[in-house]
Parts: structure tokens; C-alpha cells; sequence
């Protein structure tokens, strides 16, 4: 028996006013109401499947959440010549050590944190780096009275590998303290985008959940992914056969099966579903 191949093409995307509905609040989910008849395979379909030939998601997936691990309680000098206890409260984003050392000195600038030495040279209270040999995190503290409470949940001591704990003061500062464990920044290794086209989709391990699509991150922190796999994968979807289907549910994870927050942008994904279908040849008399 001779087959022909067939397949049926889905843009998606999580913008509403393309016409995504349900969206999720932090943008991970959404579903879609197919106008007309929607997808519909013949009863004769086999070799049934789901593939993703290209999805675009952009890397601003915040390793710094409002309320969550913005805060950094740090006490030491104000620019009054007293002392006090800093609250730090870094701006929800996507941040590398870098990026979050400027952060934390701009909010103790505000908050009137001493800057200036006795020599007239600029010097925050504390500075972080990262330490490339051990991949941990060193802080080190410029003035003796210095101390960072991680012992509050809400800070990001998880991030920057340290336990929960008060640090300082030191009466040998400055002096570089290291972390006890790894610095967390990457908290997302790549993403997983699902949907309920398939009951299975692609085994993760030891178990299904959906997935239609694994998309690898392989660009600088506030850029766009555009992923293009040169061989897809394909997952069975033999449940579509003889089926109609009008309203479509799709989400993505990062790869702990976590809905991940899009930061407000939309992602993207084309979708191609593809059957074969039995020829039947007459034989003429």
C-alpha cells in the first residue's frame, strides 16, 4: 500500500491581540479558539505527529523577582557620618554579577550610604565579583562596621551561593568573603514548550508531560532566541485521527517543568502536524 503525506501548519503566539486568550499572568500560558472547523484529520490518517520548526522566546526571564528576592539588608555608614541599616531593593530583571553590583550601589546612593573614603576616593559599603576558579560569589567589605543579614528569606542569598547567615563586621576590612556555594544567576538551563496537540509528546527522562520542543538559550540576557532545529522532533499524536479540534492550550517551562515569567514580551512557535494517507488504486476490468 502507497501512502501520501499531508501536514497542516499553526503560527501561534501569546499576544492577545493576535488573538491568544487565557493568557497566563506571567505569560508562560495561553490558549487559542480556532475559527470555522478548526484541525480536522480523516479517519484514514496514520503516522501521526508534532513537530516545532521554529519558536522565538526572548531571554528576559528575571533571576530578581519583586517581593520574592529583591532585598538586601545591609548596615554600615551613611554619608551623615552615623550609621544604620540599608534595605536594598533591586528592580525585578534578568541580572549577571555585574549587573547586579551596579544595582546594589545605586540603591545604596540613594538611600544614603557613605561613598566617599577619608582619602576622597570613591567606595561603596560592599562590592560583589565573581570568582572564576570556584564559579562562587566574593564579596568583599570595605569598612570594618560593615554586615549583610542573609538570614531573611526574602534576599537573594540563593543567587549569590551564600547560606543563611549574618556576614560581618570584620575589623581586618576590606577583606573578600567567599561564598559556601555555586552562584545561582543561570536559573534557567533552556526551555520547554508543551501543548495539549499531544497526549505524551517528548519523554523527559522517565516521564511525558507534553513537550513538543526543547529551545537551547543561545544569546546574551535581553536578547530574542529564534529557534530553528535543522531535525525536530517529532511527537505520535495518533489520538488526532478521526478528530476535530477547535481550542488549543499552549504553555512553556523552563527545564524543571517551572512556568517561567516572560517579563511582558510574547513568544512564538510554528507548529507543523503531519499524517500520512492511504492511496487506493482502481483496477480497471
Amino acid at each position: 500500500m502507497s501512502f501520501v503525506e499531508s501536514e497542516i501548519s499553526l503560527l501561534v503566539s501569546s499576544d492577545e491581540k493576535q488573538g491568544a486568550l487565557n493568557k497566563s499572568a506571567d505569560g508562560s500560558q495561553f490558549s487559542l479558539q480556532l475559527d470555522g472547523d478548526g484541525i480536522s484529520l480523516p479517519r484514514d490518517a496514520h503516522n501521526i505527529s508534532v513537530q516545532v520548526n521554529k519558536a522565538t522566546v526572548w531571554w528576559t526571564v528575571p533571576n530578581i523577582l519583586t517581593d520574592v528576592n529583591d532585598r538586601m539588608y545591609i548596615f554600615g555608614d551613611n554619608d551623615q557620618g552615623g550609621t544604620q541599616l540599608f534595605t536594598v531593593q533591586i528592580p525585578q530583571g534578568l541580572y549577571d554579577v555585574n549587573g547586579l553590583n551596579d544595582a546594589i550601589h545605586s540603591q545604596l546612593e540613594i538611600l544614603g550610604a557613605k561613598t566617599i573614603t577619608a582619602t576622597g576616593s570613591t567606595l561603596p559599603l560592599i562590592d560583589l565579583r565573581g570568582d572564576s576558579s570556584t564559579q562562587k560569589i566574593v564579596i568583599r567589605f570595605n569598612y570594618a562596621n560593615v554586615t549583610v543579614d542573609f538570614t531573611q528569606a526574602d534576599t537573594f542569598r540563593e543567587i549569590l551561593g551564600f547560606d543563611s547567615q549574618v556576614l560581618g563586621p570584620y575589623v581586618g576590612a576590606p577583606i573578600d568573603i567567599l561564598a559556601e556555594n555555586v552562584a545561582y544567576f543561570n536559573q534557567v538551563n533552556y526551555f520547554l514548550i508543551h501543548s495539549d496537540l499531544v497526549n505524551e509528546g517528548i519523554r523527559f527522562n522517565n516521564k511525558y508531560n507534553q513537550t513538543i520542543a526543547q529551545v537551547l538559550i543561545d544569546v546574551s540576557p535581553g536578547s530574542q532566541i529564534v529557534h530553528q532545529p535543522f531535525n525536530p522532533s517529532k511527537s505520535s499524536a495518533t489520538h488526532l485521527r478521526n478528530a476535530r479540534r477547535s481550542n488549543l492550550k499552549f504553555w512553556i517551562t523552563d527545564d524543571q517543568q517551572r512556568p517561567i515569567n516572560t517579563a511582558g514580551e510574547n513568544w512564538t512557535a510554528e507548529i507543523i502536524i503531519k499524517y500520512q494517507r492511504p492511496i487506493i488504486f482502481e483496477h480497471k476490468k
